[in-house]
């Protein structure tokens, strides 16, 4: 993690803030704090947030569909100004919110979406930054159901050859390459995918 120089995108994983030159936070974990702070407050602050960030991904899915490597700038300051300006109702909606509880959690929220805002937003200014993590997710809970199964990873060389193999499976899969002739050729000598 030392050397890595690209963006690093994460569930507001703290610690990972010394590493790499850009950061980006997942947007459907954001959505679902934005739900439980809806159900929890009543506040319609929260609800209209979850709508401009899935507003902003769809967008954003239709214009790199057209080949754009970002927004135009109008539309991104368009976007910013909403987003701020729902960052603003919240503050006012909260100062009513009765629970305790809930009103400290939504202003733990609402710090960090403030605080974090280029994070959150970052996808809307490179397009090649994911909106969420959830291949990332995906690509591990393979391993997790593995290592809960019965048997699991008895020994740690076990773990590693596993994490080897399904490595070399998903980046297959991901490049789109037939995966029986590759993992042949890797076994003939000549790896197709490094």
């Amino acid at each position: 993690m030392k050397h890595y120089t690209g963006i690093l995108l994460h569930d507001h994983e703290t610690a990972l803030y010394h590493f790499g030159t850009d950061h980006a936070e997942c947007n459907v974990h954001i959505i679902r704090y934005l739900r439980k702070n809806t159900e929890e407050t009543g506040n319609a602050w929260s609800g209209e947030m979850s709508a401009l960030l899935c507003e902003m991904n769809r967008e954003r899915k239709e214009l790199l569909g057209q080949g754009f490597p970002s927004f135009p700038p109008a539309i991104l300051r368009e976007y910013e100004e909403k987003y701020f300006s729902l960052i603003r109702k919240g503050e006012a909606e909260n100062k009513t919110t009765r629970h305790k509880y809930a009103k400290k959690e939504e202003k733990t929220l609402l710090n960090r979406m403030d605080k974090y805002s280029h994070n959150h937003l970052l996808f809307l200014h490179d397009f090649s930054v994911p909106f969420d993590d959830n291949i990332s997710e995906r690509d591990l809970r393979k391993a997790k159901n593995r290592q809960k199964m019965a048997g699991g990873f008895r020994k740690e060389s076990g773990s590693e050859m596993y994490c080897s193999i399904m490595t070399v499976i998903e980046t297959l899969k991901k490049r789109k390459m037939g995966i029986i002739e590759n993992i042949k050729m890797l076994f003939m000598g000549t790896p197709a995918i490094f």
